[in-house]
């Protein structure tokens, strides 16, 4: 009786190895996809929230310009140096466009 070794599971033949190795390689392939796609979703959803806050504060600081001086901002210099508006040059291209006399421009707030 020694000589029968008794296994609870039978062994794995090499293809059934392989096809084990093969699906758990393809699962964590599409976990990594999964998290990256996730990953970019959340880059996206901040850098809009960013350039949403910066068109809010220049918005804000020309309305409070208008209302303290009378006049609307030449351009955004002005109200980095005189309103407290920071931005990174870097990142951000905001642009003033004056449609008419007496009205507020129009900011645009864009990615470089």
């Amino acid at each position: 009786m020694r000589d029968v070794i008794y296994h609870d599971r039978p062994r794995k033949t090499p293809m059934e190895k392989a096809i084990r190795f093969t699906a758990i390689g393809t699962a964590l392939s599409v976990l990594t996809a999964a998290l990256s796609i996730l990953f970019v979703n959340v880059d996206r959803s901040t850098r809009e929230q960013a350039r949403t806050s910066l068109h809010q504060n220049v918005v804000q600081a020309m309305v409070q310009c208008y209302a303290i001086e009378g006049n609307c901002p030449a351009d955004i210099g002005y109200l980095e140096a005189n309103y407290g508006v920071r931005y990174d040059g870097g990142k951000f291209r905001v642009t003033l466009d004056r449609q008419k006399d007496g009205m507020l421009p129009v900011v645009t707030v864009s990615w470089k």
